[in-house]
């Protein structure tokens, strides 16, 4: 299993962070969440929109799905007018709403699958299993399992959910927006996540704020230390192999 941080930014703008995206990739081609410059990262890396076979939400914000609607027209201007996509309560409502005002889109056929809470479903051969986030929407966080085991946690607090979630998990994709000392709620710091956080084999930091500028790799010691699993800092364009 292949594993490529597209995004590792947020809502502000980050000359070297594009939002939101994670590529995983096995037999079959999975995107979990497609935020604002995600399509620019596949050009980067080489891969056609039509390579990528689905769209997984973690949850409605912009910085985390800016780009699927352009995704879908690029597949549309290659020859493929449809996309696959999968996220939560809401995410059909929002994604026709947003295709209706665009006339020369309506062609595009847009698969809309709508997940809960706790439930197993089946994306590109990926066994995946969803659980509640932390957040101030409704959000998801998934278990992906192919030949490894990944679990990404979308825009969330640190919780116990999620912990239990990503057990035995090979990598653990988790959000850290912010360093230690700031008032943070629906979102992690360091210490947060690392007196939560068990079970993993290794953990991936994404999700930087602006605030966290220079200051990725102490956060990533400051996870290790407090739950004893090796932890990195994501950067854009990141690979990982699982095997």
């Amino acid at each position: 299993m292949e594993i490529t941080l597209l995004g590792t930014g947020a809502g502000i703008p980050q000359a070297d962070r594009a939002q939101s995206s994670l590529l995983i990739s096995d037999e079959e081609v999975l995107l979990i969440d497609c935020g604002a410059g995600a399509l620019l990262r596949l050009g980067e890396i080489g891969l056609s929109p039509l390579e990528v076979d689905a769209v997984v939400l973690t949850h409605l914000h912009l910085d985390h799905v800016a780009d699927l609607l352009p995704l879908a027209k690029a597949r549309y201007l290659l020859g493929e007018p449809w996309l696959r996509v999968w996220g939560p309560v809401g995410t059909e409502r929002w994604l026709l709403s947003l295709q209706s005002l665009y006339p020369y889109l309506h062609s595009i056929k847009l698969e809309v699958s709508e997940i809960d809470a706790g439930c197993r479903f089946e994306v590109c051969g990926f066994d995946m299993l969803s659980a509640s986030a932390a957040h101030s929407v409704p959000a998801l966080c998934y278990r992906v399992e192919g030949s490894s085991t990944v679990t990404c946690s979308g825009d969330t607090e640190p919780t116990e959910r999620l912990s239990e979630l990503a057990s035995g998990s090979d990598l653990l994709v988790h959000e850290c927006s912010f360093p230690d000392g700031f008032d943070v709620t629906n979102h992690t710091t360091p210490t947060g996540l690392g007196n939560t956080i068990r079970g993993v084999k290794e953990i991936l930091l994404t999700h930087f704020y602006p605030q966290c500028r220079g200051l990725e790799e102490d956060m990533a010691r400051t996870v290790e230390r407090l739950s004893g699993i090796r932890t990195r800092p994501g950067r854009d364009l990141m690979g990982i192999s699982l095997s």
